[in-house]
């Protein structure tokens, strides 16, 4: 797991070297072993200034060979040797790559590229990428089996068994690439002088000057919309986000993006229920074991619930020692999952290590925020970087569960958006028929009437525009957040497109499947895996979630819907095929999630960091009623708890920047 970042112009750079070295230097938490750079200039090589000879005395490995700067930073993981260094070459020094991921068939392309005649010169994943391209060209990529996102530089390439080379200036192509379900990041600008300027993170990418900071309004409201800035957006106009299953081509200062995967939903298994369980258990056992392959001690996150417990239980069973398990809690119950973590660790014999987490401090926010490089307001990232802390003391890599809501169908806004539809409801003498009114009087005591309402609503709207409203902010509460100047540049265009275009355009068989494919193609990438992303490499830790291998995930799209919701329950088959792994209590609880308790939090010190924040002059909200929020939150009248978050986030991330 790495960093990586750099440039490509169209003319030479002045000072080019010392931004790429600031860019670099923005990734250090991401790859803490290490760093190189390639700078092409003249079709001279040069490394480290002698013609022909490599230095080994620097710590920063360089490679001068024509407009184009790359950088990388390295989490050794695999061949922790010299020749893991990056960027990477092919045998003549015409192709390199800087990477970010790991390549779990790896071995299997390297086997196959042996075979064609390709000669390899160390054990990494790396160099099968710079081989692969030059056997199979740019659609190379859709030959990946992980999560990634890499820039390759091709400086001539072969045609018809001729090597082309190019002329003076800007020569060759920059390709850039990022795995199938956005679990490595890649952001990237194109400037108008044909320059293109790409780096993991937002941070190293603002390091060179030409980028600008101009903030894009649509982007702002996309933020409080979702509570996070989906993809191709960042908060910033120039920058944007390479969406996942997408790879980018810059030639001649011009680019070009390609899709080379999409998730479809319309072919489905036939099996019976039976053969389809001891499938997907039989895969997920392969997935996992191909997961643990490293040279650096491996663990894994155990939250207690079904996804976890799943890739823990497997793990026990394949490998050779016991499995390192690392757990959170909070000290609100409706919270803490710690008990069903327990009785993981104390089935497989897990060496378990566990941590409470309390109301987060003004000291601490500023810095995780400051990982992100824009807001992000997912409040399980301070439990996220927490864990990933406590893992990093033990082990380089763990495994997570990553994906299962998403591809089985568990989210609770998935459940209660079935259950309330009545197209959907179960024979009166189940008692698990959904009942609305029952529901609510059961589930939510307090503020009852404002409830109903909201129930009376969903039952009456359908179950899509149900599924928006539990997914994103209406825009009608937004504007009330809003200040003029930033409704009136907004000019009537709102984040809300991003996802009706998504339920419009997906591929399904089902329409219940539209819930799926939007959770998995939105929240997952620009989210769940972009927290998990952020909050682990802040301490170099490596995270890979078996679950979002790409086989498996096709492999759920093409299980009929009922086999992952199914009279209630969610994860229905992957219950079913786990059933002799794990105990009741795991298959029976209902989903927690990651979250902390933020209305809780709202109500006391926090809530003040937020009225404080909001006191400064900000030209994009209105001060008046994010305090009538907060009083109206504080009083139990309404739970802002989330939407108020957001503020507190935004609140930091613009005195970050202020001061920045």
């Amino acid at each position: 797991m790495c960093g990586i970042c750099g440039f490509v112009s169209l003319k030479p750079v002045p000072n080019g070297e010392r931004i790429l070295q600031r860019m670099v230097e923005a990734l250090h938490h991401r790859g803490p072993d290490g760093c190189g750079v390639l700078t092409v200039g003249d079709a001279e090589m040069r490394r480290n200034g002698e013609t022909g000879k490599e230095s080994t005395d620097s710590p920063l490995h360089r490679f001068t060979v024509s407009h184009a700067y790359i950088g990388h930073t390295r989490l050794a993981i695999i061949d922790l040797s010299e020749a893991g260094k990056q960027p990477m070459p092919n045998e003549d020094g015409s192709v390199w790559v800087t990477y970010n991921g790991e390549i779990y068939n790896f071995l299997e392309l390297r086997s196959l590229l042996e075979q064609k005649g390709h000669r390899f010169r160390s054990r990494t994943d790396t160099e099968v990428l710079v081989h692969a391209y030059e056997e199979w060209g740019e659609g190379f990529v859709g030959k990946l089996r992980g999560m990634f996102a890499f820039a390759l530089w091709d400086e001539e390439r072969k045609r018809n068994g001729e090597t082309e080379k190019r002329g003076s200036g800007a020569k060759g192509k920059l390709l850039l690439a990022r795995d199938r379900l956005g679990i490595k990041p890649l952001y990237y600008a194109h400037l108008p002088d044909g320059t293109l300027v790409f780096a993991s993170e937002l941070r190293a990418i603002l390091e060179h000057p030409q980028v600008s900071r101009e903030i894009d309004p649509l982007a702002v409201d996309a933020y409080f919309a979702y509570g996070y800035i989906p993809a191709p957006l960042t908060i910033y106009r120039v920058v944007r986000k390479l969406p996942p299953a997408h790879y980018l081509v810059w030639q001649d200062g011009q680019i070009t993006l390609h899709r080379y995967w999409q998730l479809d939903f319309t072919k489905k298994r036939t099996e019976s229920a039976e053969e389809l369980a001891e499938e997907l258990r039989e895969r997920l056992k392969e997935t996992v074991k191909l997961h643990l392959i490293s040279d650096v001690p491996l663990g894994a996150f155990l939250s207690g619930g079904m996804d976890s417990s799943s890739i823990v239980a497997l793990m026990a069973q394949v490998s050779d020692r016991p499995v390192k398990t690392f757990s959170i809690g909070f000290d609100d119950e409706k919270f803490n999952e710690l008990p069903y973590a327990r009785l993981i660790a104390q089935r497989y014999g897990t060496e378990h290590h566990e941590f409470i987490v309390e109301a987060p401090t003004a000291s601490l926010m500023p810095d995780l925020i400051g990982y992100f490089g824009e807001p992000f307001a997912d409040s399980s990232a301070l439990p996220t970087f927490i864990v990933s802390k406590i893992a990093r003391e033990h082990v380089t890599v763990v495994l997570s569960g990553d994906g299962g809501d998403e591809i089985f169908a568990g989210y609770e806004w998935t459940r209660r958006t079935l259950l309330w539809t009545s197209k959907f409801q179960l024979p009166v003498a189940n008692r698990q028929s959904p009942n609305p009114w029952r529901e609510a009087l059961i589930r939510h005591g307090t503020n009852l009437w404002h409830r109903l309402l909201k129930v009376w609503r969903d039952w009456r709207s359908g179950p899509v525009a149900t599924f928006q409203r539990r997914t994103r902010t209406p825009f009608a509460i937004r504007q009330l957040l809003y200040s003029r100047d930033l409704l009136e540049a907004l000019n009537g265009q709102v984040a809300d497109y991003i996802q009706d275009d998504l339920i419009r355009s997906a591929p399904v068989s089902d329409w219940r499947e539209v819930f799926l494919y939007c959770d998995t193609m939105l929240y997952l990438p620009d989210d769940c895996l972009t927290k998990v992303d952020r909050m682990s490499m802040a301490v170099a830790l490596e995270v890979r979630p078996p679950l979002l291998d790409h086989t498996i995930v096709e492999f759920a799209a093409s299980l009929p819907f009922d086999f992952k919701w199914r009279n209630g329950t969610t994860k229905w088959l992957l219950k079913q095929a786990m059933r002799n792994d794990l105990p009741q209590e795991t298959m029976r609880q209902r989903k927690q999630g990651f979250s902390i308790p933020v209305a809780k939090w709202m109500r006391g010190p926090l809530g003040d960091e937020v009225s404080a924040y909001v006191n400064n002059r900000d030209q994009f909200l209105n001060p008046e009623s994010v305090r009538r929020m907060i009083a109206l939150h504080r009083e139990g009248k309404v739970n802002f708890g989330h939407l108020l978050w957001r503020v507190y986030v935004w609140g930091v991330w613009r005195e970050m920047v202020r001061d920045s």
